[in-house]
């Protein structure tokens, strides 16, 4: 298989694993807690890289002033 044909087969299992996993939930927890769920995460996806890169930040600026 060729890089393309690797990476569109990793996307198409992750997604069927991703609505898999949504409607199993859904049907165990009900509609309202798997959309709080789903929103939460996408929400912490998007805020963990900036939250990630201050953290970084601030840890290399207090190593730059203990020298």
């Amino acid at each position: 298989m060729t890089p393309e044909e690797d990476q569109a087969l990793a996307v198409t299992v992750g997604l069927l694993l991703l609505i898999g996993g949504t409607l199993l939930v859904q049907q165990l927890v009900g509609t309202w807690p798997t959309l709080a769920v789903g929103v939460v995460l996408v929400t912490g996806g998007y805020a963990a890289r900036p939250l990630a890169h201050e953290v970084a930040v601030r840890r290399f600026a207090r190593q730059l002033r203990r020298y």
